[in-house]
Order: C-alpha cells, then structure tokens, then sequence
C-alpha cells in the first residue's frame, strides 16, 4: 500500500477558524475605534459649547457689573428699569433678551447684538443685600433692593446640551458706593 504523503498548507477547518478568530478581532477593534471617536466628538462638542456659553456670560457679567447707580433714589440702588424671567432692563434703553433660542444685548436702543446662540433655556434671579431671592418679575422701585443678579443658560447642539450659571455683584450698590 502506498502511503500518501501530506502537503504543506492549511485544512479547510483551520481556514474557517482562521477566518473566524479574525472576524472577531476585527469587529471588537472597530467597535472600540468608533465608540472613542464618538466620545471624541461628545466631549469637542460639550468644550464648544461650554466656550460659548462662558463668553456670553463673561460678556454679561462686564455689562451687569457696570450698571450705574440709580441717581434719583434717595438710598443706593442700581439703574435697573424691570426684570422677567428672561430679560433685563437698564438705564431705560439697555437689555439683555432671551428673544426665541437667542440671548440677545441691546444698548441704548441700538440693534441688538447676538451674546448666544442655540439657547433652550435661559432664567434670571434676582438678590438683595442679604442673599434673599427677589420675585421673578420687578420694575421700577422694586428692582431697588438688588444687589446680585444670575444668569443660568443652557445650549444644545448636535445632541449635546452644557447649562452654566454665573452670579454678578452690581459694584454701582456695594458698600462705600455714594448715594446721590
């Protein structure tokens, strides 16, 4: 009888296992590839939107700390004409808006100007000289007793949302500030 001699290479079987083995590195490495981009993404978007959110209220804390001293008063208190949950008024002509999904400033009647974008939501409070919550809405000689004001904004944007909050001083009503 003759013996056949075996050539060098692979079974069928080993092929198939080989294959198979490689399938599943292959989807386990994609898998961990495309969730890190993902939360590359996330994470670039959730920094945009923090940026943003933090200029606009960087820019509206300069504009809230330097509210002048209401003149008329007979004790010190700011030029602020009205607060709503969503807007604030100064001097008479200067605002800063919620006006649909945009915060917007406005001075003395002129144009306003975009401070944000995207916004879903955004709410203002209002403090006295003992960190007290003022009511939501004031005008005229209620809007007296303020001292700090807050801004709470919150963006979304390609499915990622940031919220940041900032408290602004009226410098205009600290101690040692003239009345009159």
């Amino acid at each position: 009888m003759t013996r056949r001699r075996s050539l060098p290479g692979f079974t069928l079987v080993e092929m198939l296992c080989a294959l198979t083995i490689t399938a599943l590195v292959g989807s386990v490495s994609t898998s961990l590839i495309y969730s890190g981009v993902k939360s590359y993404r996330n994470a670039s978007a959730r920094a945009m939107l923090h940026s943003e959110i933090s200029t606009a209220l960087d820019d509206s804390f300069r504009l809230l700390t330097s509210i002048p001293r209401d003149t008329t008063a007979a004790v010190v208190a700011p030029a602020i004409s009205s607060v709503t949950a969503t807007s604030i008024t100064w001097n008479t002509n200067s605002s800063i808006t919620l006006s649909g999904s945009q915060l917007m400033y406005s001075e003395a009647g002129a144009t306003a100007a975009c401070l944000l974008n995207n916004v879903t939501s955004f709410t203002i409070a209002t403090y006295d000289e003992s960190n007290a919550a003022l009511a939501a809405t004031l005008s005229g000689a209620s809007t007296r007793a303020i001292r700090r004001v807050e801004f709470q904004a919150t963006v979304s944007r390609d499915g990622v949302t940031e919220t940041l909050r900032m408290r602004a001083f009226i410098r205009s009503t600290m101690s040692g500030a003239a009345i009159g």
